[in-house]
């Protein structure tokens, strides 16, 4: 039944003509609410994935479709949605949230006015929730599986804090697991073994949270960034080495290339933001630069022998220099500059499995 009803709230999406009318699914949903409240209330029915998520999907359908008839049961939704989620990881709870997040993005959406909530009170009231589900993912992850073994809730989890980014980043930065969660971000670049999904969806919400400044937030919630912008440059310094030898590890063989992109993007934000922020200054520069030649010089560990050796004879010094060099001077030449930036960290990967030879930097250098 579930089933039906996803699709009957798929084919009646449309809003009604008028202000005065009403929507075409109050009666569906009238006769259904019922029945979507006895499944959720049955321990058995949370116990099973596929009953779970198919019911999350439907709670997620009527979010987006009609959240004026939603808003009234909101509070006890995202309390289901919650203890959904701490009593079975089930990643479709954490997609709720993101749903949510994007709807009251609006002070005239439905679930805003319906709520009461200002904008102070709305970051609160998320940052709350977000700490709540980072400890109990913290938790599962260090106890239970590490992160290769649920990249769908690695990628939950990290589709969600991207969310917040982009239409509640008050409720993200001032969360008191922040720290935290960019640690785990930062682990799960390695920890994640190369996973598509969530390696891809980690490396976004880095490459959006540090390069903040590139991601056009309305003037309110710009404003909001600019308040924990030392926040975010602070856990850089602390995280920065390793994220770099994360992406310069996936780049040069240590994952699919499938992933060379969001890798190549991370590392440009990286680029980016320090040259951009560091006026002119040696140290941060110097900093940046000890970080990608570390992580050039390190190579790659691969299960196959052969792939190894190829990429760490591919790797001599003047490669070294010549991609940093080459980076470097394109982050000076601002965010325009990313998609060549981008091409060359991709080719850098090509030459380090044997693909292409070094005169592909070429034109870049002569560019």
């Amino acid at each position: 039944c579930l089933g039906v009803l996803r699709e009957i709230i798929r084919f009646c999406d449309e809003p009604p003509k008028g202000s005065g009318d009403v929507h075409i699914l109050s009666d569906v949903l009238t006769a259904a609410w019922p029945l979507l409240n006895d499944i959720s209330s049955q321990q058995c029915c949370r116990a099973n994935d596929a009953v779970l998520s198919s019911l999350l999907e439907v709670q997620s359908q009527l979010l987006g479709v009609v959240p004026a008839l939603i808003a009234p049961y909101f509070k006890d939704l995202i309390s289901f949605v919650v203890r959904a989620y701490e009593e079975t990881f089930c990643p479709s709870a954490l997609d709720y949230i993101s749903a949510a997040v994007e709807l009251f993005d609006s002070e005239q959406s439905a679930m805003t006015v319906a709520s009461g909530l200002d904008e102070s009170g709305k970051d609160a009231t998320f940052s709350q929730l977000l700490s709540h589900l980072c400890q109990y993912t913290f938790t599962y992850i260090t106890q239970t599986k590490r992160p290769n073994e649920c990249p769908q809730i690695i990628k939950a989890m990290f589709e969600m804090a991207q969310r917040y980014l982009l239409f509640c980043p008050g409720g993200l930065c001032q969360c008191p697991e922040f720290s935290s969660l960019f640690a785990l971000a930062t682990a799960c670049l390695t920890e994640c073994k190369g996973e598509t999904e969530s390696t891809r969806a980690t490396a976004i919400f880095l490459t959006q949270l540090i390069g903040w400044k590139q991601i056009r937030l309305p003037p309110a919630k710009l404003s909001k960034m600019e308040q924990y912008a030392g926040t975010i440059d602070n856990l850089l310094a602390q995280h920065g080495e390793a994220i770099v030898k994360a992406c310069i590890g996936g780049l040069s063989g240590g994952m699919p290339q499938i992933l060379w992109p969001s890798l190549s993007e991370c590392l440009f934000a990286i680029t980016l933001h320090i040259i951009s922020t560091s006026h002119g200054a040696d140290e941060p520069n110097s900093i940046l630069y000890n970080w990608f030649y570390s992580a050039i010089s390190a190579g790659v560990s691969s299960g196959d022998s052969d792939v190894t050796q190829i990429v760490n004879n591919s790797i001599t010094p003047e490669l070294k220099s010549n991609v940093i060099s080459i980076v470097f001077g394109l982050a000076k030449e601002g965010v325009k500059s990313k998609p060549k930036a981008k091409m060359l960290l991709m080719d850098f990967g090509k030459i380090c499995k044997g693909e292409t030879s070094t005169d592909a930097l070429l034109a870049y250098s002569l560019g």
